[in-house]
């Protein structure tokens, strides 16, 4: 499991052989397949609602899948994501002896493309504006592989100057220096749990340390909906207005999204009853770039349901759990995937989707064990 954690974001960097990422879907399957047989869990016994609900999710998608079978590759993605979740739930105390496998590969993933910028630009590296990525697709990709190393740094490193160094400096300046206003916003919401977990943990201060939490996901679920409301509105003047000022969201960004979402559903929308309740396809013609609109169109309203079921039963877990870290990374973990989520599809994205569901299964499977 410690090799397969630690490939994990180089495979994410190496889009450009995607087979990479098919061996490591073959991969999951034979390790999954290969655990079963040795643990020879009981299956009645370690059942928990959380497995219907992502085993419904499943069908449900395998149905929309059925009803259009061209977008075939967003189908397999997200039943990787789905197969990583059971992963997680039979390889929960082999993943907990993971933590320098994964603190490893987030250094390298940092500093080879902190030195690839370094060798790109020269002597001018720190006014660097956009990136373009660096080794990898997107500014976006990029700065989201830059968070998730600071998450497993942060939570699994061993305290050093290097350690501080890499999360306070390196990691900010290649999130802020990469074009990528939404991740630069994430950092710093993470950044914040970071401080509430060490409020919990070191200072002994939960019932403080919960209310801030409290208060950051209210206020992200906020302005979830503040982004949204131009959608139905379409008039996004008051979008202008909250986010204009802003110097690190680009609005005229936001503005481009709205089209682009207003194009999707002009050629095709959820009309009929059935089709608002269990979606249409995968297939939406023209890429839909946001996880919640792409959830709605594909698996309806009764999917959106049971993925805020699934996400419910998760925290109620991670919460229960004696496992501090373990709820703490989950909570980071989910901030960056459905913040993420907002202009762009993390559910159809490996990378952005495999974590969050591998410790989705985690936490699930770590309650009640204490």
């Amino acid at each position: 499991m410690s090799i397969f954690l630690f490939i994990k974001q180089f495979v994410d960097m190496l889009y450009k052989w995607q087979w990479l990422d098919i061996a490591m879907v073959l991969l999951a399957f034979c390790m999954l397949g290969y655990q079963y047989l040795l643990v020879r869990p009981n299956l009645k016994k370690e059942f928990r609602p959380a497995d219907a609900v992502v085993a419904a999710l499943a069908l449900l998608s395998t149905v929309s899948f059925i009803r259009d079978v061209t977008a075939y590759q967003a189908y397999i993605k997200v039943m990787s994501a789905f197969l990583l979740y059971f992963m997680g739930r039979l390889y929960y105390d082999r993943v907990l002896e993971c933590d320098d496998a994964l603190a490893l590969s987030s250094y390298l993933i940092i500093y080879i493309n902190f030195i690839h910028r370094i060798v790109t630009f020269g002597s001018h590296f720190l006014q660097v504006k956009n990136a373009n990525g660096d080794l990898y697709y997107y500014d976006t990709d990029l700065a989201y592989a830059v968070v998730l190393a600071f998450i497993f740094i942060a939570m699994f490193a061993r305290n050093s100057i290097f350690k501080f160094i890499t999360i306070f400096l390196v990691c900010l300046y290649m999130v802020i220096c990469s074009d990528a206003g939404i991740q630069t916003i994430l950092l710093a919401v993470i950044a914040v749990v970071l401080l509430m977990y060490v409020l919990e943990v070191a200072l002994k201060k939960k019932k403080l340390a919960m209310a801030g939490l409290g208060i950051i996901i209210l206020a992200l679920m906020a302005a979830v909906v503040l982004i949204y409301v131009p959608l139905l509105t379409a008039d996004t003047s008051g979008t202008w207005t909250i986010f204009g000022g802003n110097t690190v969201l680009d609005v005229a960004n936001m503005e481009s999204r709205y089209a682009q979402w207003q194009q999707v559903f002009a050629i095709r929308r959820p009309e009929t009853l059935l089709e608002i309740l269990f979606g249409i396809s995968f297939n939406t013609h023209l890429p839909l770039m946001s996880f919640y609109l792409k959830l709605l169109y594909t698996l309806g309203i009764v999917g959106a349901v049971l993925v805020i079921l699934l996400m419910l039963q998760v925290f109620k877990a991670a919460y229960k759990g004696e496992d501090r870290k373990s709820f703490y990374i989950t909570v980071m973990v989910a901030i960056l995937m459905l913040g993420s989520g907002v202009t762009f599809n993390t559910m159809e994205s490996l990378q952005m989707s495999w974590f969050m569901m591998l410790f989705a299964g985690m936490v699930i499977s770590a309650e009640g064990r204490e």
